[in-house]
């Protein structure tokens, strides 16, 4: 294209004055290399950050469109070979308004804290992220550019210090090489950076070394470059963590009223971390401690009609997880559940990307998927599972993705194989496909268990969920998205199809037998100088229906954010929708003539904010219509569920939430459930903290409003308690030890409401890392 001489001249100048506004536009960033011995205290006394790149980062780029910061941040870096080191001085003309709390790790994304962003290919993927709140508390994780999904559950080792001053805050930390991947040599290597401080007051401001396009979505596309690195070596990577973990286990029929019967156990595991080159991987671990020492939080189950999800918190599985991602979940680890031994091998070589791991499990969890509900299941058996993921980056624009993942034991299989694609079509239009098949064949106990008449179809209690009774079967999915995101609108478009005998065993895919088309239009409004910052406007229109055509579900909505003052968030969404109840008849699969279409009309609401500097309050709602499932009629629904975080002092933490459902029709309560989760933190330093967590839920039935079904017991309470001290050098040289016990109430236990215990557990757990 041929400017004219006017039109040149502007371009010339734009970029100019870009230049001197921007300079890390302008080019690169330099590290230099430096050795010196750095005392993680915060004080920023050793010479050798007089050397070091400056860099200031002046630009805040939300929710203002680059303007100029309010507040001075200097950054400074440099690098020795093995380590990269950053310090931050964040100044504060009002230092006593500093919002931070001494924390365990991740936890401290809500306060004031400096840090980075890195993409060490600079290919505009993936992100490592490291933050520091000004006590030194660290915060670290993933962000994931393919899938748009940011996470912060991944936990690096490395070294941070913070400290209050008069004027502010600073921080200094250092990053192993060891603990990134990255393409090794002796030649200049340039990697994608960006510096960042969060100054949350009023609202959040977000201040970067970069100026943000807001036409773009991708932020890891628009980092700034930095150069260097000739001498960067990982060095002996090599981690081994040998664990013990010793627990007394104490259970009791309480029906019975039986006596206590004791288990003691003790188990020593080993994980081991070698990274074979810069940029591959091996995991591997024998006999883990894959339990859940932080309690998973306690979710509404009365009336839902698909299985509950639960993040994945175990470090075998979230080391590099993010190269097992893909359009659909097809790698869902918490279905893993009791392995004896498990490797994992995950790398990057030039524009392919991979990852591989395999598991054999003592146990068989199993999400048996259909088009009106799903449930959690589980075979006796042993099995292995395992995953592979495969991607080519053609350029920047455009990706090719294989995903296959196997689950096998006796008489049992699961097969899935998947092909994807990304390109990125322009700046802010993006086209996501992927092809899927499945090969399945279930063993024989799954049928006796759910089909008493010999597994026959026609009298089968789930025969839209298992619905063959011998040898494979077969089937396929795909999903195609288109997705539009620009600085004033946000247009997702999606369809997929999911056929009735496809199953994703390893994955999290609780539909089949399921095709869906939704389209969601959302149109934002920014604001400078008032009380608001922005608002979105947005509207949705999502349709259902199974593979002969049956509708399932037709949904509209509309929806309001805003985001205010107290760093306020307010969402309300208002949706008419036609949904189809459970089968009259289970024994068959069809929805029309089986089913019942309702309408429904109800809103969600949805607010955050935080008044002061140690009060975090917030609430979700849903109020209106909905289905009474077990009774096959309509009713209407109260859900409520305020939350609760205040830092007491800078040490003691509460966290309140409590969840309250209610569901009314013939103008009675059908069910009432509650759940309250009560924890209490005191961190006596950013390595180690006591906590005191409490889980109390009670469901109370009216026997006299539900007719279809037999209700066992008015009520049933269960109490959850575990008391845990941790102590963490590292995230994986750790101490825990701890208490738990569970307690329920029912009819069945005595003539009135007295909760008894029948479980409880001390254990303990030790592992170091050997480095």
């Amino acid at each position: 294209m041929i400017l004219p001489r006017e039109s040149a001249k502007a371009l010339a100048m734009l970029m100019l004055l870009c230049s001197a506004a921007f300079p890390s536009l302008a080019e690169p960033i330099n590290i230099p290399n430096i050795k010196a011995v750095i005392t993680f205290d915060g004080e920023l006394n050793e010479p050798v950050w007089q050397q070091a790149k400056h860099v200031e980062v002046n630009i805040v780029n939300y929710p203002y469109e680059n303007t100029p910061s309010p507040v001075k941040t200097d950054a400074y870096i440099f690098e020795d070979g093995s380590h990269i080191y950053f310090a931050f001085k964040a100044q504060d003309p009002n230092p006593e308004n500093i919002q931070a709390f001494i924390r365990d790790r991740d936890d401290a994304f809500s306060d004031d804290i400096v840090g980075i962003k890195l993409d060490t290919f600079n290919n505009h993927r993936l992100a490592y992220k490291f933050f520091v709140n000004p006590y030194g508390v660290q915060n670290d994780g993933i962000d994931n550019a393919m899938t748009s999904q940011n996470s912060d559950l991944w936990d690096g080792i490395w070294d941070a210090a913070g400290k209050v001053t008069t004027d502010g805050y600073q921080v200094e930390f250092a990053i192993p090489y060891r603990e990134l991947n990255f393409e090794e040599g002796s030649d200049i290597k340039t990697w994608g950076i960006e510096l960042l401080r969060l100054y949350p007051r009023d609202k959040v401001l977000r201040i970067s070394n970069i100026p943000l396009d807001r036409d773009n979505p991708c932020w890891t596309c628009q980092m700034a470059e930095m150069q260097g690195f000739e001498q960067a070596k990982i060095g002996e990577n090599l981690l081994i963590t040998p664990s013990i973990v010793a627990k007394v286990d104490e259970e009791r029929d309480v029906y019975a009223d039986e006596d206590w019967q004791s288990d003691n156990d003790a188990e020593v595991g080993l994980n081991l971390r070698w990274g074979i080159t810069p940029d591959v991987m091996l995991n591997a671990t024998i006999n883990p401690d894959f339990s859940n020492v932080e309690a998973d939080a306690g979710q509404l189950a009365v009336n839902k009609t698909s299985a509950l999800f639960f993040d994945e918190k175990r470090t075998f599985f979230l080391d590099n997880s993010e190269y097992f991602s893909s359009p659909l979940n097809l790698v869902y680890t918490r279905n893993v559940t009791d392995p004896d031994y498990g490797a994992k091998v995950t790398g990057k070589l030039g524009k392919q990307t991979f990852g591989f791991f395999m598991t054999k499990d003592n146990y068989t969890s199993l999400i048996l998927p259909g088009n009106l509900y799903s449930l959690p299941d589980d075979i006796s058996d042993e099995s292995y599972s395992g995953a592979l993921r495969y991607r080519y980056d053609v350029n920047e624009d455009l990706s090719f993705g294989l995903t296959s993942t196997l689950r096998s034991a006796d008489d049992y299989h699961n097969y899935v194989n998947a092909i994807d694609v990304k390109y990125k079509m322009s700046v802010s239009n993006t086209l996501i496909a992927q092809v899927l098949t499945s090969d399945t064949e279930y063993p024989i106990e799954l049928y006796d268990k759910w089909c008493p008449n010999s597994g026959a179809q026609d009298e089968c209690y789930l025969s839209s969920m298992i619905n063959k009774n011998e040898g494979a079967f077969t089937d396929q999915a795909f999903k195609l998205e288109f997705e539009h995101s620009s600085e004033d609108w946000t247009l997702r478009t999606q369809y997929k199809a999911i056929g009735e005998d496809f199953r994703a065993d390893l994955g999290y895919l609780p539909q089949v037998d399921y095709n869906e088309f939704t389209t969601t239009v959302n149109r934002t409004v920014y604001f400078d100088d008032t009380l608001w910052s922005e608002m979105i406007f947005g509207g949705e229109f999502q349709t259902s229906h199974n593979d002969d055509g049956d509708l399932i579900n037709e949904r509209s909505s509309v929806s309001y954010t805003v985001w205010g003052p107290w760093q306020s968030i307010f969402d309300a969404v208002y949706s008419h929708e036609e949904q189809v109840g459970l089968r009259y008849d289970t024994n068959q699969t069809a929805i029309d003539n089986n089913t019942t279409l309702f309408e429904l009309d109800y809103l969600d609401l949805f607010m955050d904010m935080q008044p002061r500097a140690d009060l975090m309050l917030g609430f979700s709602s849903r109020i209106g219509d909905a289905i009474d499932y077990t009774n096959d009629r309509k009713g209407e629904l109260i859900e409520f569920a305020p939350k609760l975080t205040w830092n007491i002092t800078t040490h003691l933490e509460l966290e309140l939430m409590h969840v309250y459902a209610e569901l009314e029709a013939e103008s009675d309560f059908v069910y009432r459930e509650n759940i309250t989760d009560f924890r209490l933190t005191y961190a006596f330093n950013v390595n180690s903290f006591l906590r005191l967590t409490m889980v109390y839920n009670a469901t109370d039935y009216n026997q006299n409003n539900n007719p279809d079904i037999i209700i066992d017991s008015d009520y049933h309470d269960n109490l959850s308690t575990q008391l845990l001290y941790s102590y963490k050098l590292n995230p994986q040289t750790v101490f825990f030890l701890g208490y738990s016990d569970n307690s329920i109430d029912n009819d069945f236990i005595g003539e009135k409401k007295e909760i008894k215990q029948n479980q409880r557990t001390a254990f303990l757990k030790l592992s170091y890392a050997w480095m």
